[in-house]
């Protein structure tokens, strides 16, 4: 292990050690359950952990705090997505069987893409759905939000543009 290597496991060290009671006790508060508290705090020092800045950190209570409400809020998201699917699917009276596992793929899939278009604009989010989860032409969607079909065509170029941008990072 390098000397920088050795520094940085000492800091998250130190930072779990100083941070870890509090912010438990305040996700605790929040979530009224312990395991879920428990993963929170986890997953707020997992990303702690792969930050690039780590030893830049100016105020590591805030930072903390910050990264434990953006999993709070992914989380929510998360469940959200699931329960529309799960409703979804509930409403269509499939004829087949879905597996588990192809329930699981499909909300990572609706998960993965919500945090794609978050950010667009409103209109771009929903003509993107409209467009290609929904199947509407781009009048049909130009009519229900009430702009002309060239708009509805540029919104779809900048989602589409914005969501090759975000996936060519993440790879």
């Amino acid at each position: 292990m390098t000397a920088n290597q050795q520094i940085i496991t000492h800091y998250i060290a130190e930072l779990y050690k100083v941070h870890y009671s509090w912010l438990y006790g305040w996700l605790y508060k929040k979530l009224g359950s312990a395991e879920n508290a428990e993963d929170v705090l986890q997953d707020t020092f997992t990303k702690l952990i792969r930050s690039q800045g780590l030893l830049d950190i100016q105020q590591p209570k805030a930072y903390l705090t910050t990264t434990a409400k953006r999993i709070l809020i992914d989380r929510a998201r998360h469940q959200k997505i699931e329960q529309a699917y799960l409703e979804y699917l509930t409403q269509q009276n499939l004829s087949y069987d879905i597996s588990p596992e192809q329930t699981v793929l499909a909300i990572d899939i609706l998960n993965k893409l919500a945090q794609v278009l978050d950010g667009l604009p409103e209109r771009q989010q929903l003509a993107f759905l409209m467009h290609y989860i929904d199947d509407l032409s781009l009048v049909e969607i130009a009519k229900q939000l009430n702009v002309t079909s060239k708009t509805i065509h540029h919104d779809l170029v900048k989602t589409l543009s914005h969501c090759y941008a975000v996936l060519k990072s993440d790879l």
